[in-house]
């Protein structure tokens, strides 16, 4: 087994089973845009533990201010935060969806609710956990490991662009036989189009059941280059210096 020069706590807010494979998949497509020379081997992609944690990650959870929801999302900053503290090779991948398609972003607050409830205390966690151990704080710095992805609408606008295996499990289904291949098709004819589509998982008969199969066999290169919450996120990975530099460490020789 490869040894590990870099790791990465993947967390997402869904709670579907397989999600965590489904994200684990996907950033290891993602991250080739960002760095095509890295090495996954090199890179321990870790899942969450927990059952605190994990209840904290479902759904909206992580935004919730409700009292009965208060010790789950401290356990989650304080494992987050944890987790950036171990190295500077250490970071954590956040998926949130925008709810929004990509012409409404504006109207999504999931961001900024993501920005003001889940960075700001990390960085408070980060900073006290620093002066405690007698070292300056560097919060604003270990927020830089914190890696965020938002797909419009959702993760299955990114997913969904795998148009081939989408209209193969479309004709697949006895429920479906083929129904929504066209749907495929003219997402295939159009890679700017699922980022617009409101609950894009609603509109297909197979739901996210195959996403995982999706993720594994998604061209990440079309949906970049089309423009929209992929190419976004991207291009904030492009200008994290210190993921560059881990990524650079994985490189073979």
């Amino acid at each position: 087994m490869s040894v590990a020069r870099c790791s990465i706590l993947v967390l997402t807010e869904d709670s579907a089973e397989g999600a965590h494979d489904t994200l684990v998949a996907l950033t290891k497509k993602i991250l080739r845009l960002v760095d095509d020379s890295y090495d996954w081997q090199h890179v321990r992609f870790e899942p969450p533990e927990g059952e605190s944690v994990r209840k904290a990650l479902r759904g909206n959870l992580w935004k919730s201010r409700e009292p009965r929801d208060h010790r789950a999302r401290r356990d989650l900053i304080g494992y987050i935060a944890t987790k950036l503290l171990e190295s500077d090779r250490a970071f954590v991948v956040y998926h949130i969806d925008g709810d929004r398609p990509w012409a409404e972003r504006e109207a999504s607050d999931n961001v900024a609710k993501f920005r003001s409830f889940i960075e700001t205390d990390v960085r408070q966690f980060v900073e006290h956990r620093r002066l405690q151990s007698g070292r300056a704080p560097a919060g604003d710095l270990a927020l830089t490991q914190l890696l965020l992805l938002v797909p419009h609408y959702s993760v299955e606008a990114w997913l969904f662009q795998n148009t081939r295996a989408g209209v193969r499990f479309c004709e697949e289904n006895p429920a479906c036989r083929g129904k929504h291949a066209s749907t495929f098709q003219a997402w295939a004819n159009d890679r700017g189009a699922l980022d617009e589509v409101s609950k894009p998982k609603e509109q297909i008969c197979f739901k996210g059941r195959h996403n995982r199969q999706l993720a594994e066999g998604l061209d990440v290169d079309v949906i970049y280059y089309a423009g929209k919450s992929l190419h976004h996120a991207v291009d904030e990975l492009l200008r994290n210096t210190a993921l560059l530099a881990a990524l650079a460490a994985t490189r073979p020789g």
